[in-house]
């Protein structure tokens, strides 16, 4: 789905991810990688494949849009020990972003780390856009993550979602194993003015739902 948001157009891709087609910027957000290993050492055992599906996904996402620069706004990897603890494999398919010039938002679970190769920033701003992990409200246009919103679709069906209201957008979590924050919470109302657009991930599309 194709939207226009501080006079660029983007497109809403069905996986949670952002493309910035004019620019060939792909931005994804919260892939909270090796979330499952961060529990099993805490004694809940979860199947240890979110990251190999999450990176999966990702390459993916990124050979079909051709995108160019990757950017990623925070919680990139559940906890500031996380990189360490990724598999072989999946170590060798993370390190090999860096050949998209990536730029590395930080967030509040990754904390200080920073992997090598990655130009680390608190926010971003390009084409008069900010990018940042959590939402502020100090700028006119800005792109954000941290809240995983998800949208109510029935009664027994809910949906991650965009969420916009002209002015701020929060992307949905990209990762394999993240929750996620209802639109009509606190946390997400607070930093959302008046009306909103929701934008819910479908199997293969996205859907604007009100």
């Amino acid at each position: 789905m194709i939207v226009t948001f501080g006079g660029q157009e983007f497109i809403l891709h069905h996986s949670g991810a952002l493309y910035w087609p004019s620019e060939k910027i792909l931005v994804v957000s919260d892939l909270h990688l090796e979330k499952g290993s961060h529990f099993a050492l805490r004694g809940f055992f979860l199947p240890p494949y979110d990251s190999s599906h999450t990176l999966s996904l990702l390459t993916n996402v990124m050979r079909e849009t051709g995108c160019a620069r990757l950017m990623l706004l925070g919680d990139s990897f559940h906890d500031d020990k996380a990189y360490a603890r990724l598999g072989a494999k999946e170590k060798r398919v993370f390190d090999s972003l860096c050949s998209y010039n990536p730029i590395w938002i930080r967030g509040n679970h990754d904390k200080d780390f920073v992997p090598q190769g990655f130009l680390a920033t608190v926010a971003h701003i390009e084409s008069g856009i900010t990018f940042r992990h959590e939402a502020s409200s100090d700028t006119d246009f800005e792109i954000s993550g941290h809240y995983h919103p998800k949208a109510q679709i029935t009664p027994r069906l809910s949906r991650p979602c965009f969420v916009t209201d002209g002015t701020r957008m929060i992307m949905p979590a990209f990762g394999a194993y993240t929750g996620g924050l209802f639109i009509d919470s606190a946390p997400i109302l607070s930093v959302l003015s008046g009306g909103r657009q929701v934008y819910a991930l479908g199997k293969e599309r996205v859907y604007a739902v009100g």
